[in-house]
C-alpha cells in the first residue's frame, strides 16, 4: 500500500515538475518573439545603422551604379559636384527603414551606391520595391554585424532620396 502511495505521490510531482517547467518554457519563449517582434517593428535611421559612419561631412567619393537602366552593363556615375553630393548625402541621411524578410535579387536592384567617407559603406537600393541593405564595405565578412544581414524597407524620404538620385542622371 506504501508502495503504491509513494509511487502515485512520485508520479503526480513528476507530472507536476513537467507542467510547471512547461510553464516557464512558454513564458520564455512568448519573451524571445516579443523582444524579436519589437526589433522588427523598430525604426532606424542610416546613423543608427552606420553607427561610426560621418555621413554628415562632404564624402571623399560618391560612385552610384545606375543598375536599372541597363543590368547587364550598368552605368557608373562618380558624383563630383558638391551640390549633388550635399543633396544625396542629406536624403540618405533623412531616410527612416525598418527591417524587412528576404533579399531583393540583383536584377530587381535599381542603384548601388558606395560611399567613402571616413570608411566604406555601401547601400542596394530598389526603388520598386523600396528597399535598401547597407553594406559596411570596410568590414571584414567574418565579423558582420546582425544588422547588416536584413534588408530594410523605407518607411519616410523615399522621394526625396530618389529624386536626389535620379538628378545625377
Amino acid at each position: 500500500m506504501r508502495k503504491r502511495l509513494f509511487i502515485t505521490i512520485s508520479v503526480l510531482a513528476v507530472i507536476i515538475g513537467l507542467m510547471v517547467w512547461d510553464v516557464y518554457e512558454n513564458k520564455e519563449l512568448k519573451k524571445h518573439e516579443a523582444i524579436a517582434k519589437a526589433e522588427f517593428e523598430k525604426i532606424y535611421t542610416v546613423a543608427d545603422i552606420f553607427e561610426d559612419a560621418n555621413l554628415n561631412e562632404k564624402p571623399t567619393s560618391l560612385n552610384i551604379l545606375i543598375i536599372e537602366s541597363e543590368p547587364l552593363n550598368p552605368e557608373r556615375v562618380n558624383v563630383t559636384n558638391e551640390k549633388q553630393q550635399k543633396q544625396i548625402m542629406d536624403a540618405i541621411n533623412n531616410l527612416q527603414v525598418q527591417k524587412t524578410l528576404g533579399a531583393t535579387p540583383y536584377e530587381d536592384m535599381d542603384y548601388s551606391i558606395n560611399i567613402e567617407s571616413n570608411k566604406g559603406y555601401g547601400l542596394h537600393v530598389s526603388e520598386k520595391k523600396k528597399q535598401i541593405a547597407f553594406l559596411d564595405l570596410d568590414n571584414d565578412s567574418t565579423k558582420t554585424e546582425n544588422k547588416f544581414l536584413y534588408e530594410y524597407k523605407i518607411l519616410k524620404g523615399a522621394n526625396e532620396f530618389f529624386n536626389a538620385l535620379k538628378d545625377i542622371q
